[in-house]
C-alpha cells in the first residue's frame, strides 16, 4: 500500500478529543505509512496538553496540506481567532469550531489533498445553536458531495448495519419506507460490501418495521423479492428482535433496519468495541471513532484513545481495498 495522508479534524474542543488525538499522534509507530494531518486549533490544543504527560509531543503548525511533515503531527489552524476552551462544556463556540474544522478538512479531501477522514465526535445541540444546520457527519458530507446514496453504516468485525429512514418519529418512518427506498439502501450495502470490504457476492438481511409482520411490512417484502430477482443475495425481512436475540446476524455480512435505533441499539450492544462509523457511497473514504464526547473526564488524562487507533487503520485499509477492487475492475477491462 502506499503512502497515504489522513486528515482528522478536532471535535468538539470541549471534549476528550484532543486528548484522545495527541496520544495516538505521540505514539511513533502510528506513523508507518501515514501522514497525518488534524484540522482544529492550536490554542485549544495546547490547553488540553497540559493535563497530558506529553512532553515531548508537539504540532507542527502548517498553513496548508502540502507542508505536511512524515513523522510529524502536522496541524492546520481552521479557527484563526481566539479560542476559549470551556472544559466539559456544551457550548455554541465549541459547535462552531467543530464546524469549521469539518469544512476545512472535507475541502482537502475533495481537492485531493488528503486521502481520507477521520471526523471526531462533536456536539449536534452546540452546532445548532450556533446557527449551523447539521444532522450529522454523513449528512453533512453527503450533501458537501453532493450524492444521494450515503448513508451511515456501523461497522465491526461480527456485524455492519444501515437503516433505510433517517426520520426521528416513527410516524415518520412509516410514511418514509417505500419499496423504491428498500431497494435504494440495498443496491447501496451491497455496492459498498464489495468495493469498500471486498465480499464478493454480499448477503443481506433485511429488517421489518414492526416487531410483528404486517401490512406495513408489505413493501419490504416486495423490495426483498425484487431484488433477488435482480440477483442480490437478500433475505427477509426479519423482525428486529428475534434477529439479533437469536444471533441470526451470523449468518449474514450486513443487516439493514427500517430507522436508526432499530440497528444502532443492538449493535452498540453487541459489537460496540473495535467498531466505527463509516459513511458508504462517497466518492472519498469518511471515517468517525466510536466514542463519546465525555465531558466528565475531560483533562483527567484518562480518556481511551483505542476507537480512534480503530478508525485511522480501519480507513487505511478501506482505502486499500477500495484501490485493489478499482484495479481489479481495470484490469478486467482490459
Amino acid at each position: 500500500m502506499r503512502h497515504i495522508t489522513i486528515g482528522i479534524t478536532q471535535g468538539d474542543i470541549n471534549s476528550v478529543g484532543f486528548e484522545v488525538i495527541m496520544k495516538v499522534l505521540a505514539e511513533s509507530k502510528i506513523y508507518e505509512g501515514k501522514t497525518f494531518i488534524v484540522y482544529g486549533s492550536p490554542k485549544a490544543a495546547a490547553y488540553h496538553k497540559k493535563s497530558l504527560d506529553l512532553p515531548n509531543f508537539n504540532f507542527n503548525v502548517i498553513s496548508s496540506a502540502a507542508e505536511a511533515l512524515p513523522k510529524r503531527a502536522n496541524m492546520i489552524d481552521c479557527v484563526g481567532e481566539e479560542v476559549r476552551v470551556d472544559a466539559g462544556m456544551a457550548t455554541q463556540e465549541a459547535g462552531k469550531y467543530a464546524m469549521m474544522a469539518l469544512q476545512a478538512g472535507y475541502e482537502d479531501l475533495k481537492n485531493n489533498n488528503i486521502d481520507v477522514l477521520i471526523t471526531m465526535p462533536l456536539n449536534r445541540d452546540s452546532v445548532q445553536k450556533a446557527g449551523i444546520v447539521f444532522q450529522n457527519h454523513t449528512n453533512f458530507l453527503g450533501r458537501a458531495f453532493n450524492t444521494t446514496q450515503h448513508s451511515e453504516l456501523y461497522v465491526s468485525d461480527a456485524l455492519k448495519v444501515c437503516y433505510v429512514s433517517s426520520a426521528s418519529q416513527l410516524s415518520q418512518v412509516v410514511k418514509s419506507i417505500s419499496k423504491d427506498a428498500v431497494l435504494e439502501k440495498i443496491v447501496a450495502l451491497n455496492d459498498s460490501l464489495r468495493y469498500d470490504f471486498c465480499i464478493t457476492k454480499p448477503k443481506i438481511a433485511v429488517l421489518s418495521l414492526n416487531s410483528e409482520l404486517g401490512d406495513d411490512d408489505a413493501v419490504i417484502t416486495k423490495a426483498v423479492e425484487e431484488a433477488k430477482a435482480s440477483g442480490f443475495m437478500t433475505v427477509g425481512p426479519y423482525t428486529a428482535e428475534s434477529f439479533f436475540a437469536s444471533a441470526k446476524y451470523k449468518d449474514f455480512d450486513g443487516v439493514i433496519g427500517m430507522y436508526r435505533d432499530q440497528v444502532v441499539t443492538p449493535f452498540k450492544a453487541l459489537a460496540y468495541d473495535d467498531s466505527y462509523l463509516f459513511t458508504m457511497g462517497l466518492p472519498k473514504i469518511c471515517v468517525t471513532p466510536q466514542m463519546d464526547l465525555d465531558y466528565a473526564n475531560v483533562g483527567k488524562n484518562n480518556a481511551d484513545e483505542s476507537p480512534l487507533l480503530c478508525a485511522i487503520y480501519s480507513a487505511y485499509d478501506l482505502l486499500k481495498q477500495r484501490e485493489e477492487y478499482a484495479e481489479l475492475i481495470k484490469n478486467q477491462l482490459k
